[in-house]
């Protein structure tokens, strides 16, 4: 849960958030959050044990936090602040989701404190994140229990004191003392004095015990000298140098000891020659191992440079031969190297690539997200199926899939070419929408029949009713006109709603998923179902009162309950009824198949027709799977209502027994977003909508009658109307107009020019101009492309001449 801080205190009053007075940073957020976002109540509501509580934890300077509520949400100060890192700001957000690696590990101190145990801890070990890794904490600290005005635990206090310091401190002091015990039983080292007078050297147990000699107090230094490895001795310093200045200077020379006879290396390192001071300290240990590690380095050394010679010519082959294309750039976009592959794919050569820019290849279109992929490199961040395209040497042009690390100051990447693959993979998508529209046709098709029937009915009613209007003025009975009229309109209104929902229906469109409203959908279509199933089958629609909102494409979700309706009326040859019915439905675990735990919205139609047998039902969601003769089914419909379903993140369900019928559910999940609506126009007209001093309107259609009756509408109205039949005509008229407010046109225009090109030339000339146009197909459909720019508007034929008039004059008011 979030939160957001808006540019204004929240509604609450001054007075209620006294208590949030001050308090830093985060004071000033708790005054200005969206509390209705977030689990806690506002601030306003808070009991008065949690005020006290914040107004504490906002004056202190030490950290401190309360969580409060069923999902102990988080209030804390701005001593705080550095505990949370970079999870900061989480005011009110849960404690579970600012912790979530060490919540397994918290929950049970919480569930202890809130039953009323105080849970107390010192130098408590955590590995938490806070700063983008994990780090391993300690904290001394002690949940408290707190309780709200009524007594009952709500929430838990703590201030922390984080002891990492203090622990890291301790731990590293105890593995400094443990390194040097394990280095006093590894070895030990002798300790010695020189005397310069007698030449003496006191020796101690150990040093003794390192040259392999008789443990005695002291040597002579020419006794030593002796038992020295020949080729050494002249490195290290006679009698004559010892006094004369630094005899005791670090060296390392080999001894034989007298014990085992073994040679030994020894180190030495002693105290320079003082004035005044007779004898100089030193110390020895044996560096034999070392020695010998040493020696065994070289020869590991020469080995591995042996095998980085064989990795590098490896290395090189598989530069030379890989079949991706390999570059390293650098973070400017500078290209350093490419391997041959680059002229395999691109046709470039490397000396026409080393030395360029990555600008210089990258498609202009993808060049920002280019850049932006580079400074991400930059800033130390691995980039992985990034894809951009990139020209040729050809002049065409190559989609690259790119993978790049930066490592050493430069770029590393490595191209696979996908060009071919994107290609394919639109074709595919073609082919599929080619399907879906082969599919959404093949319904059409099937609806043509019926559709024409009841279509000539309501022309019938339609022309019947002007016969009998134009009868009856001729007779001068003019007392019944308005019944035929009303008769008449209603006919015309059914047929355009009939031909809007085929025309929506059967057009191609992109996948829009919308909040939608699936009894709507039903009821707008019972007229043209109705009309599908015909006679001899009966339609029921059982819809539940208070549906809830899906996510889905409306479109689609129409195309399949057409389908379900003719599968259901093909399986019905001799009639029968015809169920369709809405539900809301929450569906908990467990659950089978690819249906996911949640709530849903079920919409289901049922049939009693013939049915379908097991093995039939197990293959119906199969493309191409269909039981209807040759040439009457592709077998896409079922196929693509369950893609739908899927798609729609729901599922489909098919329940059927041979001769008692078959019913198809569709489960399309709840969506909590409500679909918008277009509030109704106002119905009848006043003197509001009558022109003001006459404005001037330019209208262009092709239809004469249809152009006469706008004109004599328009005009009744009180506006000037200059009329045209196609664009060019048109473009004659605005260059003979000094003054237009506005343009209506049908889209659908001869000459040339269709209405939004005559709308696109107008507004060179005069850009404020408004317009309105027209078109006889669905109005989703002519705006798909979202060609409507701003001051312009669209109605759909056949309109309503009131509804025409109250438009015109919403424009003109709204210029």
């Amino acid at each position: 849960m979030g939160f957001a801080l808006s540019d204004a205190p929240t509604s609450v009053s001054a007075a209620a958030l006294s208590f949030l007075a001050g308090g830093g940073e985060l004071g000033e957020r708790m005054r200005r959050l969206d509390w209705s976002s977030t689990p806690l109540p506002p601030p306003s509501a808070w009991p008065q044990s949690l005020r006290t509580m914040v107004r504490l934890l906002l004056d202190a300077t030490t950290p401190m936090f309360v969580l409060w509520g069923q999902e102990l949400c988080y209030l804390y100060n701005d001593a705080y602040r550095p505990f949370i890192g970079a999870q900061h700001p989480a005011l009110a957000r849960p404690c579970s989701r600012i912790w979530p690696d060490i919540w397994p590990q918290l929950e049970p101190l919480m569930k202890r404190t809130l039953s009323g145990e105080t849970v107390s801890f010192e130098d408590l070990p955590l590995t938490v994140t806070r700063q983008g890794y994990p780090e391993e904490v300690w904290f001394t600290f002690s949940y408290v229990p707190v309780r709200d005005d009524a007594g009952v635990i709500s929430g838990v206090f703590c201030a922390p004191l984080e002891t990492t310091a203090r622990k890291r401190a301790e731990r590293e002091k105890e593995d400094a003392l443990a390194t040097l015990r394990l280095a006093q039983r590894a070895g030990g080292v002798g300790v010695f004095e020189l005397d310069r007078e007698t030449q003496t050297v006191f020796t101690s147990e150990e040093f003794c015990r390192i040259w392999g000699m008789p443990a005695r107090p002291s040597y002579m230094l020419q006794e030593l000298l002796a038992r020295l490895h020949p080729d050494d001795r002249p490195r290290v310093r006679t009698l004559e140098g010892v006094v004369a200045g630094s005899a005791l200077e670090p060296i390392e020379y080999r001894v034989r000891r007298d014990d085992t006879g073994e040679e030994r290396w020894i180190a030495r390192r002693g105290e320079a020659p003082r004035e005044g001071v007779r004898r100089l300290p030193g110390v020895v240990y044996d560096v034999t191992e070392q020695k010998r590690a040493e020696a065994a380095l070289q020869v590991l050394t020469a080995r591995l440079e042996q095998q980085l010679s064989a990795r590098t010519a490896e290395h090189d082959r598989l530069w030379r031969l890989s079949q991706e294309l390999m570059m390293v750039c650098a973070y400017d976009g500078t290209i350093i190297t490419v391997n041959p592959s680059a002229t395999r794919i691109l046709g470039w050569t490397e000396a026409e690539m080393v030395g360029r820019t990555l600008t210089d290849f990258v498609h202009p279109e993808d060049l920002p997200a280019t850049i932006e992929k580079a400074h991400q490199l930059n800033q130390g961040r691995t980039l992985l199926a990034f894809q951009n395209r990139y020209r040729c040497r050809d002049g065409g042009w190559r989609v690259l899939d790119w993978t790049a690390v930066p490592a050493e100051g430069l770029i590393h990447a490595v191209a696979r070419d996908i060009t071919q693959e994107r290609e394919a993979g639109q074709a595919l998508r073609q082919a599929e929408e080619a399907l879906r529209q082969s599919q959404k046709m093949e319904a059409v098709g099937q609806l043509t029949g019926g559709i024409a029937h009841d279509f000539n009915n309501l022309l019938q009613g339609i022309i019947g009713s002007l016969d009998l209007v134009q009868k009856r003025v001729s007779q001068g009975r003019t007392d019944e006109l308005g019944r035929f009229i009303t008769g008449a309109k209603a006919s015309a209104h059914r047929a355009a709603a009939l031909t809007h929902r085929l025309l929506a229906f059967a057009r191609r469109q992109p996948l829009d998923p919308r909040p939608t409203d699936v009894n709507q959908r039903v009821r707008s279509m019972e007229d043209l179902l109705r009309r599908t199933l015909g006679e001899n089958i009966r339609l029921e629609l059982e819809l539940t009162p208070s549906p809830w909102t899906t996510l889905c494409d409306p479109n689609q979700l129409e195309s399949a309950i057409l389908n379900l309706v003719i599968n259901a009326r093909d399986a019905m040859p001799d009639g029968g009824h015809l169920h369709i019915a809405t539900q809301n439905l929450q569906v908990g675990p467990p659950v089978s198949g690819d249906l996911a735990p949640g709530a849903y919205v079920r919409l289901s139609v049922t049939d009693s027709g013939t049915g379908m047998p097991p093995e039939v039902i197990a293959r119906a969601f199969e493309p191409f799977f269909t039981t209807k003769p040759q040439g009457q089914g592709t077998g896409l419909g079922l196929s693509m209502i369950y893609g739908f379903a899927r798609q729609s993140e729901g599922t489909a369900r098919i329940e059927s027994t041979p001769g008692q019928g078959t019913t198809v559910s569709l489960l399309l999940p709840r969506t909590l977003d409500t679909a918008t609506r277009e509030p109704a126009l106002a119905q009848g007209l006043g003197e509001e909508h009558r022109a003001r001093g006459g404005e001037v309107v330019v209208l262009v259609e092709d239809e004469p009658v249809v152009r006469a009756l706008i004109l004599e509408v328009l005009q009744e109205w009180g506006y000037r109307v200059r009329e045209a039949e196609d664009g060019p005509a048109a473009l004659r008229v605005l260059e003979d107009v000094a003054h237009v407010d506005l343009l209506v046109t049908d889209i659908g225009l001869p000459g040339g020019m269709d209405g939004r090109q005559l709308a696109e030339v107008a507004r060179r000339r005069r850009p404020d101009l408004r317009v309105l146009l027209m078109t006889g197909h669905a109005q989703a459909a002519a705006q798909a492309s979202g060609f409507l720019l701003p001051g312009m508007e669209m109605v759909t034929k056949p309109v309503a001449m009131d509804v025409l008039v109250a438009r015109v004059r919403r424009m003109l008011e709204g210029a």
